[in-house]
């Protein structure tokens, strides 16, 4: 009878084993954590916040061709700009490429999604991208988006964002931005005006201040103060807006880089554009010569160039007339 009474090791054993299981469920029941439902249709959608790039200041794209940053001159960041290329070159951008970018954009589809940790960097090729996209809103808020190569297995795409801690798997963008360059992007027409968001443009002769137009109470005036036409301001804008490059420079070597300097550093013509955005100086001088190793310049052939004189694009003299307009002329 003592010994039925008495438990054995194992049964202590097994009992004890049971209190501890009950223990723990208890403890689990009590402070179980709920485990978010996962969506996966939000997972796939399309991972770009196309809405915050709907109004723009600035885009950087960068792709094998090297670096192209744009100006948006429309003060409330519409797509439709017009845009101002800044580099490499002082050119327009084409009417509808940055609207083209942001529709791309916009139809995403998402295939899978990967750890953004360094193997997978590398292994899809996101530390050296075929494509950059920075992008700056209104709102002075950035986006990044990097692209890596094409597989050519399966026809998919890396994508990463500054914003986003994944790296996304898509079937490859409709615009192919890899491989753009200058001519897809720009036109032959030098500058981008917005006459909604400049202030004020100024022309220098050699010495002297040839005209200044300025914006006051929704009227342009010259530098006397005097009230001129709203129609010969906006006809000789236009005219502006129409001066064409019927060349570009780029990738000059030593010699060809100390020739343009040199040209550009007695300009006949200096322009500002002042807008909301900031200042905007373009200097303009004629060529004399062959610039070396090229045999581009044409008789009363000029040179247009910003302030930092790394890029330049060559206009006929022709294209320079509406520089010479008077004031009186717009009255």
């Amino acid at each position: 009878m003592k010994a039925l009474l008495r438990p054995s090791l194992s049964t202590f054993l097994v009992a004890f084993f049971f209190l501890i299981l009950l223990f723990l469920g208890l403890f689990a029941e009590v402070f179980e954590s709920q485990t978010p439902e996962v969506d996966i249709a939000q997972i796939y959608a399309n991972p770009v916040p196309v809405n915050e790039l709907q109004h723009l200041k600035t885009l950087k794209l960068t792709n094998k061709h090297g670096s192209f940053l744009f100006e948006n001159t429309d003060p409330q960041g519409n797509l439709a700009g017009p845009w101002q290329m800044l580099e490499p070159q002082a050119l327009r951008v084409k009417g509808d490429v940055v609207a083209k970018i942001i529709d791309a954009l916009n139809v995403i589809r998402v295939r899978n999604f990967h750890r953004l940790e360094p193997i997978n960097i590398t292994s899809f090729s996101l530390d050296n991208p075929t494509l950059t996209l920075l992008f700056t809103n209104t709102r002075d808020k950035s986006f990044e988006i990097k692209m890596g190569l094409i597989n050519p297995i399966d026809n998919s795409a890396y994508l990463s964002l500054s914003s986003q801690d994944q790296i996304y798997q898509i079937d490859p963008i409709e615009m192919t931005l890899e491989s753009y360059d200058l001519a897809q992007l720009v036109e032959s027409k030098v500058l981008a005006v917005n006459l909604d968001s400049l202030a004020s443009l100024e022309i220098y002769g050699e010495n002297t201040l040839d005209l200044k137009l300025l914006k006051k109470d929704d009227q342009w005036v010259d530098q006397s103060g005097t009230v001129l036409s709203e129609a010969k301001v906006k006809r000789f804008f236009e005219r502006l807006e129409d001066m064409k490059s019927f060349s570009i420079l780029d990738k000059l070597n030593t010699d060809q880089q100390v020739f343009m300097e040199k040209v550009m550093a007695t300009p006949e013509y200096s322009l500002k554009l002042i807008s909301a955005s900031g200042v905007r100086t373009y200097v303009i001088a004629p060529i004399k010569g062959q610039i070396p190793g090229m045999n581009v310049v044409k008789s009363d052939t000029y040179a247009l160039s910003t302030d930092e004189r790394q890029s330049f694009v060559l206009i006929d003299k022709d294209q320079l007339r509406m520089l010479s307009t008077k004031s009186s002329e717009l009255k």
